[in-house]
């Protein structure tokens, strides 16, 4: 039952009369219900999860940290919307270019979670991100984001000639001065659309301060290729809204205990509190752990990454050392001197920070997409326990030692290449 508010309420007539809930779905969606109302006392922070994928971010926060937060999350591919949801998260299937932070199911959300796509920064995505015209592009992107959800500076005073209910004549921000559709149209200028898609940061971010005084988080992941200058203007946009810490990573999941290599930038961002920059560094050294001790396999095996086809970099990587970054090409990875003796789906998760059984849904090639794309579960809980002050660091270390004992070494059901 929702608690009614006993203020008059124009806007949102829900909260003052009872409403038949086909009403408050059509209001609310495609957001929860509940969202409608405010919290009551004891209910878990909602948090808004823009590309929430397979859902490795919220098991850092589920299950390395202990924490429970209301979080929904919009994700546009099915397969990852159906990982997580049986994993027990909550996931929109959308576009989230196609919704808004005005929403008023959203005027009482308190953080911001997003891991935009990063191909267009590193090699995979041709460096798209990279190229001066796209790089402007964004850059107004963020400038418009601004205009879109805070405004203009308007100082025009009253003068003696203007009547006593002027509202022409103010000092302040005007709010939107246009729809944050035109903001989001300009990405079609760019030579890779995905871009685009970290203007959301702003976007989201801005838009959600002004909904609402309670907003004071923002967690955001990316490739640890991104410009300095997308993350510096980026950045200004918070400081000008009077954010307190907008900070910059770059953090290496191997240098947590992963057993793989997992460098990538993230943004933590505070409205109302200070950060302290070294919460997101272990206070004793987390030692590495090694392929090979994470999957119970004996001593020198080496991985086969590319068949025959020889690189500057090698084809192989040992399993003696922590494993190379893992991408969706893992399905065709083998050991050396076994070409039939491949990843399971539970290895190749186990190496990013999952315990066995995730349940991973889809294609076995969609499969390993979703674990290449996920947010490693330790550093969903480095960052977010850093930003909302809650000890990690002993929770990710007995995490650790509980998902890496030893398993069979023989796979439950090998990856196809």
């Amino acid at each position: 039952m929702h608690t009614l508010v006993d203020t008059p309420c124009p806007e949102a007539p829900w909260l003052r009369e009872r409403w038949a809930t086909e009403q408050l779905e059509a209001v609310a969606g495609p957001w929860p219900v509940r969202w409608l109302f405010p919290p009551n006392p004891g209910d878990p922070p909602r948090v808004v999860y823009p590309f929430g994928g397979a859902g490795g971010l919220e098991t850092g926060i589920r299950d390395v940290l202990g924490m429970d937060l209301d979080i929904v999350g919009v994700e546009l591919k099915a397969d990852a919307s159906a990982t997580a949801r049986a994993a027990g998260f909550q996931r929109i299937v959308a576009d989230i270019r196609t919704l808004d932070p005005d929403h008023p199911a959203l005027r009482w959300t308190t953080g911001l979670l997003l891991t935009a796509p990063c191909q267009c920064w590193t090699p995979a995505g041709k460096r798209a991100g990279l190229d001066p015209h796209n790089q402007q592009i964004f850059l107004d992107m963020l400038t418009c984001a601004w205009e879109a959800t805070i405004g203009v500076w308007q100082d025009q005073e009253c003068t003696d000639e203007c009547p006593d209910t002027c509202l022409e004549c103010f000092e302040g921000w005007s709010g939107p001065i246009y729809g944050l559709d035109e903001v989001r149209t300009m990405a079609g200028d760019l030579t890779d659309d995905r871009i685009g898609l970290l203007a959301e940061v702003v976007i989201w971010g801005l838009g959600l301060s002004v909904a609402s005084e309670d907003f004071g988080w923002i967690a955001m992941e990316q490739s640890s290729a991104l410009p300095e200058v997308i993350g510096e203007a980026i950045r200004e946009e918070f400081v000008c809204a009077g954010w307190l810490s907008t900070d910059f990573h770059v953090l290496d999941a191997v240098d947590y205990g992963l057993a793989s290599r997992r460098k990538r930038t993230f943004m933590l961002a505070s409205r109302h509190r200070f950060l302290d920059p070294a919460s997101v560094e272990p206070v004793g050294g987390i030692p590495a752990t090694t392929a090979a001790q994470a999957l119970g396999w004996p001593e020198g095996i080496r991985v086969n990454t590319r068949g025959e086809r020889k690189t500057a970099g090698g084809n192989c990587w040992s399993a003696d050392k922590p494993a190379t970054a893992i991408t969706s090409k893992i399905r065709g990875w083998y050991w050396e001197h076994d070409k039939d003796r491949r990843f399971s789906l539970d290895e190749a998760a186990l190496l990013v920070g999952f315990r066995p059984g995730y349940p991973w849904t889809g294609s076995r090639s969609g499969c390993t997409q979703q674990i290449g794309d996920v947010v490693a579960p330790p550093m969903g809980a480095v960052v977010v326990g850093s930003l909302l002050s809650r000890p990690w660091e002993d929770r990710l270390r007995q995490y650790l030692a509980d998902i890496y004992h030893h398993t069979a070494a023989e796979p439950s059901h090998a990856l196809a290449a």
